[in-house]
């Protein structure tokens, strides 16, 4: 299996949801990074981002990102979410850029501080900065 071998090295569990979409960045017939994004209580959720320690610092998660907000943009998104552990500042500064927030989600009992998710609202605005997510 593609993905088994793929995640084989990381010991990250098998994603307990169905994905909406599925996107991968391949070098030739490797397979060099993979995200996916799925809607759960009506909210696009990204998920996944990993790219091979070989084939980092080539602008791959950041295609993978794009490429995850588009499909949710052209799908009527008004909300794009994701969460991540404050310790993974390359996800954090990769999905800052677009304007993400981290906040405390609804009916969870907590501070944005100790949130470990991020919220971006889909505006005019971000569009206009970001044409590239119309595509």
């Amino acid at each position: 299996n593609l993905f088994k071998s793929f995640y084989a090295d990381c010991g990250a569990k098998k994603m307990g949801r169905k994905a909406h979409a599925y996107f991968a960045a391949y070098s030739g017939a490797e397979l060099a990074g993979h995200s996916v994004i799925f809607r759960r209580n009506g909210r696009w959720i990204m998920d996944e981002l990993r790219v091979k320690a070989e084939f980092r610092q080539q602008g791959i998660a950041k295609r993978l990102t794009e490429a995850r907000l588009r499909y949710a943009v052209k799908n009527g998104a008004r909300e794009v979410w994701y969460s991540c552990d404050d310790g993974n500042l390359v996800t954090i500064c990769c999905h800052l850029r677009y304007g993400f927030e981290k906040v405390c989600p609804d009916k969870h009992r907590c501070s944005a501080a100790a949130s470990h998710w991020y919220r971006l609202t889909i505006t005019p605005a971000l569009l206009k900065k970001f044409p590239e997510l119309k595509k």
